[in-house]
């Protein structure tokens, strides 16, 4: 049996890839990020793909869409038919889970300025 390792199951940006750094949810709710990153890969791994099959079954999807770990790293096959396209499409469907932090003020890039060496040769 294959085993994915959580880097294939989540990706994250910049500001999450220290696992030792902590977030805080609330004043009275610190956690390490690899924590979080542990809550939602276990989720993934024991409950996601079922829920998600199931779901596509309740609402009419039926065929075989989602049936292992596969899906996050090699692909579902599938085909597609595009609005205008000739024919159909054979390929693969992926599913990527991302998590992110986005702070609330961006962080700032000095730009630098065609003027600046002029002004620096005049000092």
């Amino acid at each position: 049996m294959y085993i994915m390792s959580n880097k294939q199951l989540l990706t994250t940006n910049k500001y999450l890839k220290n696992d030792d750094d902590v977030m805080a949810f609330s004043p009275d709710s610190l956690v390490k990020v690899s924590k979080v990153k542990d809550a939602i890969t276990s989720f993934m791994k024991s409950r996601f793909l079922k829920v998600l099959t199931d779901h596509f079954h309740h609402i009419g999807i039926r065929g075989e869409f989602i049936n292992s770990f596969d899906v996050f790293k090699y692909g579902q096959n599938c085909e597609i038919l595009q609005v205008g396209s000739n024919g159909w499409k054979k390929g693969k469907i992926r599913l990527k889970v991302s998590l992110e932090f986005i702070p609330d003020e961006p962080e700032i890039n000095e730009i630098e300025s065609p003027l600046d060496d002029i002004r620096q040769s005049m000092n």
